[in-house]
């Protein structure tokens, strides 16, 4: 049996992990900075603190974000967007019965 660096050497090896970490990396990059989910808010709900005026005041800055977002995404039924959004944290299960 040889090594992966045996059989191509040892500079194609390295040329083929950077590579491969570089284009993981930007793939990584892309989907952080997507804009393609709900509010990252809504999915710390349960960590909110509702107790305190700022506690309170984040949960709802987090539900007018929400509530654009769904406008925005899913014009076809903002009002059930919204709702589910708020219990699952995320948009998996808008549009589904």
């Amino acid at each position: 049996m040889q090594t992966i660096t045996e059989r191509y050497g040892k500079k194609r090896s390295t040329i083929f992990f950077v590579c491969c970490f570089a284009i993981i990396g930007v793939l990584g990059f892309i989907k952080i900075n997507g804009d393609d989910g709900s509010p990252d808010c809504a999915r710390h709900f349960d960590a909110m603190p509702d107790t305190t005026v700022g506690g309170r005041n984040a949960i709802v800055n987090c539900m007018e974000a929400v509530e654009k977002w769904c406008a925005s995404s899913h014009s076809e039924d903002p009002v059930g967007c919204a709702r589910n959004v708020e219990i699952d944290g995320d948009d998996r299960n808008v549009g589904k019965e």
